[in-house]
């Protein structure tokens, strides 16, 4: 019975992401809402993890931000070789969460969506028990998109704030019906 209700814990995660963004395919939609709903904690939704995705990279599960040089280079990588000028130690950020990588194999693990959601989570844990931080879900945010300097500022281009509307639009869609999306 417990399996039951995960699936349909899914299923109702993915409904309401897919009427707030009905840009995704159903079948992407549940892909993700099934990685985010597993690799949600007691403090991080899967809302607040599918709004990262949606913030950083609009769901792309091969999307790369990488420094080449002095310039950061961000988009959409489909190919699985590494960018011709990536220098070893380069920082990449990585899926559709844009979670670090130490290299290139770390980053293409991150296009597996129960990969990237759940170093995702991982990441926000880490934000939330920094001293700095104190359990701020706002500095948390802040930190993971800004690194130190959002803890210490607390800002982040509006990372924190953007990040939480689209949680607290997806917690409080109205989910669709499978018949409305055909």
């Amino acid at each position: 019975m417990a399996s039951l209700t995960i699936i349909l814990q899914h299923v109702g995660v993915a409904l309401r992401l897919a009427a707030t963004h009905p840009e995704l395919e159903l079948e992407d939609a549940f892909a993700h809402a099934k990685a985010a709903t597993d690799a949600a904690t007691p403090k991080i939704s899967a809302e607040l993890l599918l709004a990262m995705a949606f913030v950083e990279s609009r769901f792309d599960t091969q999307a790369v931000s990488r420094v080449e040089g002095k310039r950061r280079r961000v988009g959409h990588w489909p190919t699985n070789e590494p960018p011709k000028r990536l220098r070893k130690g380069a920082s990449l950020y990585c899926g559709p969460l844009q979670t670090f990588a130490a290299n290139w194999d770390e980053c293409l693990a991150q296009r597996n969506l129960g990969v990237a959601y759940a170093t995702g989570a991982k990441e926000v844990t880490r934000w939330l028990r920094d001293r700095r931080v104190r359990g701020d879900m706002t500095r948390a945010l802040a930190g993971y998109g800004c690194g130190n300097r959002g803890v210490r500022t607390g800002k982040c281009n509006r990372y924190p704030g953007r990040v939480l509307w689209q949680a607290k639009r997806l917690e409080v869609a109205k989910p669709i019906t499978l018949a409305a999306r055909s």
